[in-house]
């Protein structure tokens, strides 16, 4: 478990649970994570999570050095959040897989430094005479009106032996870029926020102050072939209309790669087929969640003699039990034989 992560929101306990209500949420998870029963790619993670986090409240002294360094952590952090700067809110885009599993990502942000070509004053000293840059060494300007007039930045003498630092336009300050590489963790949804302690850019000037927080708000990407719906996946899958008839076994995608699975008859799956856990893994109390698959009747656009005959076969059989495995069917066609037989009103 990580170290920083409450053992209490990873069980769903209360902070006054008893022994007796911690060892029955970390049976009801144990049994929900372990690898052998949820075939999920972060059902290991989680399981090690659920462990690390029960053994650490079933240890008095542990438990108890975990308490005091968060009473520390919160002392720390009261203390310097008056001489702290303003936090940053910026987006980080994510795949889906990436959200998923974790990942690492660069970040860059423009840092305020002091200027090093002319030490942070803005002006650089010259060891000998340099043109005025306002009146290009002439000593006057021209006015409106065409008038000219004794330039005011030398003087009329049209060199100077200091001028503006053109690295920083004379602040003192240049933007430097500078890259982090972020930890992404596991199973973060879309508006999910990751704090960096201390690594918002100060502005220019403000060095003596601490930096503020960099949040990096996750957003996901569009994917190809999933719609994410809460936790739940939602994937439509082609599917021959004669094996979603008959169902069997077809090669499905997960957030993994692929796997196989047996798929019922229809019309057990006209409303999607549900494979629990193998969804958006969880992330402590919130548990992961399940692929929803919409299968989607493929028609063959071309029939071979041999078909054909095998569904002149199938419509026999079919015409034989039309009450009760086609009723629309058999409706319509006591429609037809009415119309046939009776008078047209």
């Amino acid at each position: 478990m990580i170290d920083c992560e409450d053992p209490f929101l990873v069980l769903g306990v209360a902070r006054e649970a008893s022994r007796e209500e911690i060892k029955g949420a970390y049976r009801r998870l144990a049994m929900r994570w372990h690898p052998d029963r949820n075939p999920s790619p972060a059902a290991a993670v989680e399981f090690k999570r659920v462990h690390a986090a029960y053994e650490l409240l079933l240890d008095d002294d542990r438990l108890a050095v975990w308490q005091q360094a968060q009473r520390g952590a919160a002392a720390d952090r009261a203390s310097d959040r008056a001489a702290a700067g303003d936090d940053l809110l910026q987006s980080l885009t994510l795949t889906l897989e990436q959200a998923a599993t974790g990942c690492q990502r660069t970040v860059e942000l423009l840092h305020h430094v002091r200027c090093s070509a002319c030490t942070g004053s803005g002006r650089v000293q010259h060891g000998h005479s340099v043109p005025c840059p306002a009146c290009s060494g002439c000593g006057r300007v021209v006015r409106a009106g065409g008038r000219t007039s004794r330039c005011d930045i030398c003087g009329g003498r049209g060199y100077l032996r200091e001028t503006v630092c053109a690295d920083c336009a004379g602040s003192g300050w240049r933007n430097e870029a500078r890259t982090l590489v972020v930890t992404v963790p596991p199973a973060l949804l879309a508006g999910e926020r990751l704090r960096l302690a201390r690594q918002a850019p100060l502005p220019a000037g403000d060095e003596s102050r601490i930096a503020g927080d960099l949040y990096l708000e996750i957003s996901l990407l569009t994917h190809e072939l999933f719609d994410l719906a809460g936790p739940d996946l939602h994937c439509r899958v082609p599917v021959s209309i004669f094996r979603l008839l008959s169902g069997g076994r077809i090669e499905i995608p997960t957030l993994g790669g692929t796997t196989w699975i047996d798929l019922p008859p229809w019309p057990a799956t006209a409303g999607g087929h549900r494979l629990p856990g193998l969804g958006f893994p969880g992330k402590g109390v919130r548990a992961a969640g399940d692929l929803v698959l919409h299968p989607e009747a493929i028609h063959p656009q071309v029939a071979a003699r041999e078909d054909c005959q095998l569904l002149e076969l199938l419509e026999w059989r079919l015409a034989s039990d039309l009450e009760r495995r086609a009723p629309l069917l058999a409706d319509w066609q006591e429609r037809l034989r009415a119309r046939r037989d009776g008078p047209l009103v």
